[in-house]
């Protein structure tokens, strides 16, 4: 089971199962935090608690989100090199999504900065009149976050440094 801690902005629009307070992921990622990006087509911004690693996604259509999102998620896995075993692995554990309302200040941080370089970002690559949102996802990967100062510094090297302290990856 995925949960997805979304802001009440972004709940309001995609519906979906709302997780009980029991609710746990079942994930080897655990949950991911999610937001919308009110662009001229809107999109979402999905960014992992234990790593803090971002992905970027159209939302249209909103009802159909929760759906997509392990599909999503491991794109932007493989993406970061992480070995198509361990993708599968975690896709299958995704099957199930549960939306639930975010519950740590600190990751919704760095969510709303991550969305603030996106936009930044976006606009620069606005001259091409096309934004490759993978490539646009990586590049935030490998920004230096605050809460990851004391480890490994980027969100990438985070994910691969908790998936080699697991043996999978």
């Amino acid at each position: 089971m995925l949960i997805v801690r979304a802001t009440l902005k972004l709940r309001d629009k995609v519906g979906g199962v709302t997780a009980e307070p029991d609710d746990a992921s079942t994930t080897v990622l655990g949950d991911w935090y999610a937001n919308l990006l009110t662009w001229r087509h809107p999109h979402v911004i999905l960014v992992n608690a234990r790593t803090l690693v971002p992905v970027i996604t159209p939302m249209a259509p909103a009802k159909g989100l929760t759906g997509r999102l392990p599909d999503v998620i491991a794109d932007a896995l493989l993406a970061l090199g992480v070995s198509k075993t361990f993708v599968d692995a975690e896709r299958e554990r995704m099957q199930e999504v549960r939306i639930a309302p975010t519950a740590d200040r600190s990751v919704v941080g760095s969510m709303n900065d991550f969305a603030f370089l996106a936009d930044h970002r976006r606009d620069h690559a606005s001259s091409l009149n096309e934004v490759d949102l993978g490539a646009l996802s990586k590049s935030l990967a490998h920004v230096p976050c605050g809460p990851l100062y004391k480890s490994h510094t980027f969100p990438d090297a985070e994910l691969h440094a908790l998936l080699a302290s697991l043996g999978e990856g």
